[in-house]
């Protein structure tokens, strides 16, 4: 499949936009939220449907009322051009499909592109950083696995199948199982078992003979089983040597024929040329007819041109006025462009306006400045009251107390300490027996008079220094907030040219908010006038075109359109003076039926283009000779169907007949072998079941036994019925790892390649040491955890484009994501030249931010989108 275009009516920021691809390698550049990631969402949306509107995840939807959807258009191998059709109020987003002349429904869709999915298409064909940190799949075991699940070997159905015989094996059996069927009997066989056992203790010549019996009864069975595959696999042999001719002639014709696939109806080419040869042969003859009016009247080349195409001349000048509207609208769309970017360039230089910013932006920026200005003018004028407040109260608070009251606060303790001091003093003279115990208390009071003294004249020194500390904290404070006001102030003069005074700001915001909104309206009104003028332009481009054939006759090269219609006017009234004197109705005549001949053959040539192109056909001429091929192909093609019906479950692998002698004479040995024994065993049990029936008398013995038989062969079916499931998954397995085990190698060399132009020959190949990924240089192998973060990215890159290369069917584009973030210029530029090598067969579409990766591409000459 090839993406050719994408029509997006409205899907994320997209509105009314194309956006062509080309089928080989392209980076769509464009800086963050340029819509790359919008973009690849959209193919998505296309191919599987809208996303589901789940949580915080991102919705596409536009919310100015615009349709939500779009169209894809795709091109098949076989199908050809199909577009795809989505909206999502139309039948509930579900798709509509145009191919050719049919249309079809999401079913359709899904027939077309199957096998591809939604899980394929982002876990296979989409590259993005973080699928690029998965270090751990690169062990052999994984590898394996993902070969098999990425559907690459075709045993993806192998795995489905091994899983329901592996679910069936364990219903019937587990190692510790209780309830299932085979241990339930094989407890019950065992319990009659060892009833038996005990009955065979008295006889112990029974037991002998039928422990000999039942081994050979065993061997028996082992035989018979073995014997009746030998058989089975005899047959399937001779019959393959019955068939071997077939078979050489069967491969033969898959060698030449790949595909099954005819083409385009022979019948419907034969019809076609057939057609073709009668116009060619008619137009052939009246072209020698009007060649040979010519050489008898001698008709000029000018007047004969004009003769050819007066019809397209005459259509030219009907379209005059055409002409002169397109020139006017472009000319009133030019001055009205001129003038808007006069009015947006004024507005940009007054308020320094951004070109692609948001003039909102700005005004909200400046709303907070005047806020933050505001506030510390608030802060300004608090802090200076505070500080002419307490200026005023010192004084107050200096001359408030009175003397007497200061003396009060400080002396009068001291004083009383003194008196108390004073009266124990005299007590002490006074009194012999307690003298030196009221001099020591008197003491006391004298200290403690003093130290109360000394406190609250500290106390008071304090708080005199404390209250000059806060004014001069304060002082500081108001500084910094006017100096932080001026510089607002000074920024908002910047951002608003017209401000003088703070009392003029509100009226300076409502300038700048109108100023905003006026150039955001002038803006888009540029834009559409932009738009409209590069259609105008594309109009212009295509009506000078179609002047082209009148180069030769009419020059006018350097011609505005009027003018060129002015001279093709001049020239058709010359031509008709020409005409009127002197007419040849034959002339005329044999000029329209040519005219119309070749409209006829150049139109059943354009018909018939897609059948010719879909059978590789350039010119009908080829068209005899590819027939009779056809007719060739369809019986070599209908004799490999007949062969492949009657083979193909015949030999499932391919062989020689060399390897089918050797195998089919191994095979028959073997049975020999095994019908010999086979009669050996039957011998020995026929004996010990004679000499048994002899030796029974007891019944009891003979009913556990029977008992024991009908246990041994319910366990022996449910065996039997484990085993096939047990043996059909094993081989499933097997035959799923072999098929993985034989692309590994093919994966490792593909993905070796791929390494050595990522690291520019500095890692030479990939290989597996004891189930570890290993990377080589020329002397050295390195384990991949020695990798640096870039080389490891690469390793991964190179295996993804290994699996890539090992699909026989290319289901769907490659796209890669910005998928380089490790990666340094040297990277870049290696990896620029693997996508353009493996675009060769893929179609490869980069997204990307990473401006030197556009120059990598133009180096190489890739074609490079920019996404505004």
């Amino acid at each position: 499949m090839r993406i050719l275009r994408a029509e997006i009516t409205g899907f994320g920021k997209y509105r009314n936009q194309t956006i062509d691809f080309t089928s080989g390698n392209q980076l769509f550049y464009g800086a963050n939220e340029a819509g790359k990631s919008t973009l690849y969402q959209f193919i998505m949306a296309m191919l599987f449907g809208f996303p589901l509107k789940r949580g915080r995840k991102r919705d596409f939807e536009p919310l100015d009322g615009t349709s939500y959807g779009g169209r894809l258009v795709i091109t098949l191998p076989v199908q050809g051009e199909v577009t795809i059709e989505r909206f999502k109020q139309v039948n509930r987003g579900k798709a509509k499909v145009y191919l050719r002349q049919q249309t079809g429904d999401d079913t359709l869709l899904n027939q077309l592109i199957a096998p591809l999915n939604r899980e394929l298409f982002e876990e296979v064909f989409t590259f993005q950083q973080e699928q690029l940190a998965q270090i751990e799949r690169l062990q052999e075991k994984p590898l394996h696995d993902a070969l098999i699940s990425l559907g690459i070997t075709g045993s993806k159905k192998l795995l489905e199948k091994q899983q329901t015989y592996n679910e069936n094996e364990q219903k019937i059996f587990k190692v510790r199982g209780q309830r299932q069927a085979l241990n339930k009997a094989l407890k019950e066989r065992e319990k009659i078992a060892q009833q038996v056992s005990q009955q065979e203790t008295k006889e112990a010549a029974i037991t002998d003979l039928l422990a000999g019996k039942q081994k050979d009864e065993l061997l028996q069975q082992e035989l018979t089983e073995k014997l009746k595959q030998a058989q089975q696999e005899y047959l399937v042999l001779k019959e393959k040597e019955n068939s071997f001719p077939q078979y050489e002639e069967w491969q033969v014709l898959q060698k030449k024929y790949p595909n099954d696939e005819l083409g385009a109806q022979p019948e419907k080419l034969q019809e076609f040329y057939n057609q073709y040869n009668q116009l060619n042969t008619r137009l052939a003859e009246g072209k020698q007819a009007l060649v040979a009016l010519n050489e008898s009247y001698g008709l000029t080349d000018r007047y004969r041109f004009y003769l050819e195409h007066e019809i397209e001349i005459k259509n030219l000048l009907q379209d005059q006025v055409t002409a002169v509207r397109l020139t006017d609208d472009f000319q009133a769309h030019l001055r009205e462009q001129q003038q808007l970017i006069e009015a947006v360039t004024v507005l940009e230089d007054t308020y320094q306006f951004n070109v692609g910013e948001d003039p909102q932006k700005k005004v909200r920026v400046v709303k907070n400045l005047v806020q933050d200005y505001h506030s510390i003018t608030s802060d300004i004028t608090q802090a200076q009251q505070e500080v002419r407040w307490q200026k005023e109260q010192q004084p107050v608070l200096s001359t408030t107390p009175s003397f007497f009251q200061q003396q009060t606060g400080a002396v009068l303790p001291t004083l009383i300490a003194s008196f108390v001091a004073v009266i124990f003093v005299i007590g002490g003279i006074l009194s012999t027996n307690v003298r030196f115990v009221l001099w020591a208390i008197a003491l006391i009071a004298v200290g403690v008079a003093l130290y109360n003294y000394q406190k609250k004249t500290t106390k008071k020194h304090s708080v005199k220094t404390k209250d000059k500390q806060q004014e001069s904290h304060k002082m500081t404070f108001v500084d910094q907030l006017m100096k932080k006001q001026e510089q607002i102030w000074h920024h908002l003069q910047t951002q608003l040219p017209l401000l003088k005074d703070p009392e003029d700001l509100p009226v300076a915001l409502v300038q700048l908010q109108n100023a905003a909104e006026d150039y955001l309206v002038k803006n888009n009104a540029l834009m559409a006038v932009d738009q409209r003028l590069d259609q105008l332009d594309q109009a212009y481009g295509a009506f000078l075109q179609r002047f082209s054939f009148l180069d030769k006759w009419v020059p006018q090269e350097g011609q505005d359109i009027l003018q060129r219609l002015l001279l093709v006017q001049n020239f058709a009234d010359e031509m008709q003076e020409v005409k009127l004197q002197q007419e040849q109705p034959t002339a005329a005549l044999l000029i329209r039926q040519n005219q119309q001949l070749q409209q006829q053959l150049d139109q059943l040539v354009a018909e018939n283009q897609n059948l010719l192109s879909s059978v590789g056909i350039t010119q009908p001429t080829e068209i005899p000779l590819w027939i009779a091929q056809m007719h060739q192909k369809a019986g070599d093609l209908a004799r490999k169907q007949e062969l492949a019906a009657r083979l193909k479950n015949l030999f499932p692998k391919k062989i020689t007949a060399t390897q089918l002698a050797m195998k089919r004479a191994t095979v028959q040995k073997k049975l020999e072998e095994l019908q010999l024994a086979d009669r050996q065993v039957n011998r020995s049990i026929q004996s010990a079941q004679l000499k048994i029936e002899q030796m029974q008398s007891d019944g009891t013995l003979d009913e556990l036994r029977q008992s024991l038989t009908q246990a041994d062969s319910k366990v022996y079916e449910l065996a039997l019925q484990w085993g096939k499931n047990k043996l059909l998954a094993a081989l499933l397995g097997d035959l799923a790892t072999e098929l993985s085990d034989k692309q590994l190698p093919q994966l490792l060399q593909k993905s070796s390649e791929y390494l050595k132009i990522l690291t520019k020959d500095n890692y030479t190949a990939l290989d597996f040491i004891e189930g570890e990924l290993v990377v080589k240089t020329k002397n050295q192998n390195w384990q991949i955890y020695e990798l640096s973060t870039g080389t490891k990215d690469q390793v991964i890159m190179a295996v993804r484009f290994g699996y890539l290369s090992l699909q026989e069917r290319i289901l769907c584009p490659l796209i890669i994501d910005d998928g380089w973030l490790h990666y340094d210029s040297i990277r870049k530029e290696q990896l620029a030249v693997l996508l353009k090598e493996f675009s060769q067969d893929y179609q490869v579409i980069c997204l990307s931010s990473d401006v030197e990766m556009v120059s990598y591409y133009e180096k190489l000459q890739q074609k490079i989108v920019v996404l505004n």
